[in-house]
């Protein structure tokens, strides 16, 4: 695939027995497989989102971090949030308005990111979301909008939709 290219993500968090070098491997392989990408979008959470758009950076894509609000680090602990303070300088920001309660907020990001990707990449183990605006609900979006999805299961270590074959 080659031009015109806007990728997003979704993606777990924090899940027992996820092995997050699998996942970089994928990423980087799966992104570098589609050739030319114009943009990709996150919304820099910790896990999968930062894991993504430190392997689009590292393949020279342009990031564009979708933060549901303003201040949303205090979100972040650790690791995670020196990450993000890493790699948000590194990324054009667009901040939504946040308005309501946090869930919301992530939704309402996931969705935007949906809206405005080509192609979704989903890191996640295929259970519904634990709380509104989880993983699941952006995916469950992303398939009523009928985009693409490649579903990594960082579980069970396979991919569905990729570009790479396997």
């Amino acid at each position: 695939m080659n031009g015109n290219v806007i990728i997003g993500v979704t993606g777990h968090q924090k899940r027992k027995g996820l092995d997050w070098n699998w996942v970089n491997v994928t990423l980087r392989a799966d992104l570098a497989a589609l050739g030319k990408v114009d943009r990709a979008l996150s919304s820099l959470a910790a896990g999968a989102d930062q894991r993504f758009v430190a392997v689009a950076l590292e393949l020279n894509i342009p990031v564009t971090a979708v933060l549901p609000m303003s201040g949303c680090e205090r979100f972040l602990r650790g690791r995670d949030l020196a990450r993000y303070r890493t790699l948000l300088p590194r990324c054009d920001q667009i901040v939504l308005d946040g308005g309501g309660r946090p869930n919301e907020a992530f939704l309402a990001a996931g969705r935007y990111i949906v809206d405005h990707c080509d192609i979704l990449f989903a890191v996640w183990d295929g259970l519904p979301a634990g709380a509104m605006g989880g993983t699941g609900d952006v995916v469950e979006y992303a398939r009523q909008s009928g985009r693409r999805i490649v579903h990594i299961d960082p579980l069970a270590e396979t991919v569905l939709g990729s570009a790479v074959t396997r």
